[in-house]
């Protein structure tokens, strides 16, 4: 979205400096006296799948069914590695499985700014960075609104991004250098920041009924959260209330209730993953969910009461606090809990209801996303600047590199240059390292999502 508006900019001059409508041949004539265009190449890598090994791959994926299957344990590894020395414990364990493969990642992509999104791997990707003597700037932008990680805050990084003044005071307690941090807010999808249709028309979209409160119950992407209990406790109290529910990623839950739906006693609609919520969002009276960190802010964007019905352990527990001390919502663990809640809520002029409403809007940072694209764009350097790629610099550091982490940077690349014929040989699996797969590069100008 930036990139579009600054190419939109960009035209719009031109047309001031050509003084015509706009057309090719005015932009060839006025392009050569104004600034490029704006462009920017924005390379998505997970570099658990891509570059890490055996068990980093696929240790990191077992983070959904444990916070669905067994919070309890998640909770206990959350709070035991919250410290320093876990913490470089840790590290020491996964900078053998991943090192080699940043560097790869690195020196492939040649990127010039470098921005991590996940505290597991913050430590080894400074490391890697330094390894190739290269100025690259490394900003951590924190998607955890308080219960922030010791792993967060690794040292040497140029910026950290947090979204909350509480996630501010946890680095600071750790002694790094308060001008390297910066609140400003959680990034969510930009989808949030435009305009869409009305209650009304959106309860119309959706084949809601006009007259009854709509409740929204979300488990987050991986459907956790108490969602199937809170449905059975609504139904089994014939709230005068219709609902919207989505599943997520959880595909038996979503079975589940779609299988039960005509048993229900209030009327309800089942989804499953979906991309519109802003619209359910906007559609719905009240949301009940987990305390995850993005959907409680798509909820302050959208205006929404929150009900909190369950928690990761540890995680998110900080992020109770801040629904609750902010007067947006309350969390409702038990059924009894969570009934009495609705129906303060859903009360005809419920002032409760319109006070919590006034406050979403108080604390809503809808547009934090663009703030942290404007500020990582700040890191950039200037069309003018040679790129550090093409410096005499990183020329000395790759004379300098070892022989072994040539080797895996040119083993890497290999199959690049590989002829198809050649890679179905039989001979080829023998060679595992000749067949590390290679990625399509997305190149796609800025717009920011969720």
């Amino acid at each position: 979205m930036i990139s579009q508006r600054e190419q939109d900019e960009w035209r719009a001059r031109s047309l001031q400096e050509n003084g015509q409508e706009w057309d090719e041949s005015a932009h060839n004539e006025v392009a050569t006296r104004l600034p490029p265009l704006p462009h920017y190449r924005i390379e998505i890598v997970d570099v658990f799948e891509e570059y890490s090994r055996f068990p980093l791959r696929e240790a990191v994926k077992l983070y959904g069914p444990t916070i669905r299957y067994n919070p309890k344990l998640y909770g206990e590894v959350f709070r035991r590695s919250n410290r320093e020395s876990s913490v470089l414990a840790g590290n020491a364990l996964a900078t053998p499985l991943i090192f080699n493969g940043l560097l790869r990642l690195f020196t492939t992509i040649q990127p010039d700014i470098v921005v991590s999104i996940h505290p597991i791997i913050n430590y080894v990707t400074i490391h890697a960075l330094r390894e190739l003597n290269l100025n690259i700037p490394f900003i951590t932008v924190v998607t955890d609104l308080i219960s922030v990680h010791y792993s967060w805050f690794a040292p040497g990084a140029d910026a950290y991004v947090v979204p909350t003044e509480a996630a501010k005071q946890l680095y600071l307690k750790r002694g790094l250098d308060p001008e390297r941090i910066h609140v400003l807010g959680m990034p969510i999808d930009p989808k949030y920041t435009l305009p869409v249709e009305n209650k009304e028309e959106l309860q119309r979209k959706f084949g809601l009924k006009p007259d009854l409160p709509v409740i929204l119950l979300v488990g987050g992407g991986d459907g956790a959260g108490g969602l199937h209990t809170a449905v059975r406790a609504i139904s089994q109290a014939r709230l005068p209330v219709q609902l919207m529910v989505v599943t997520g990623r959880n595909r038996r839950l979503y079975a589940n209730l779609q299988r039960t739906q005509a048993r229900l006693h209030v009327p309800a609609k089942i989804f499953g993953f979906v991309n519109n919520m802003p619209e359910l969002m906007h559609a719905s009276d009240v949301i009940i969910t987990k305390a995850g960190p993005g959907t409680i802010c798509e909820a302050l964007a959208c205006n929404l009461p929150i009900i909190l019905s369950g928690y990761v352990p540890g995680q998110e527990e900080g992020n109770i606090d801040f629904v609750v001390s902010n007067n947006v919502g309350e969390l409702a663990l038990d059924p009894g809990t969570l009934i009495d809640a609705l129906r303060r809520l859903i009360k005809p002029g419920s002032p409760e209801l319109r006070k919590r409403v006034a406050n979403a809007k108080r604390i809503s940072r809808a547009d934090a996303s663009f703030a942290i694209a404007h500020f990582l764009l700040r890191h950039l350097p200037s069309d003018e600047k040679q790129s550090i790629w093409q410096s005499a610099r990183w020329q000395r550091t790759q004379l300098k590199m070892s022989s072994r982490l040539q080797s895996a940077i040119r083993i890497h690349r290999l199959p690049q240059r590989l002829s198809p014929r050649l890679l179905k040989s039989p001979r080829i699996p023998r060679l595992p390292l000749l067949r590390a797969r290679t990625r399509d590069i997305s190149t796609e100008s800025v717009d920011r999502n969720r």
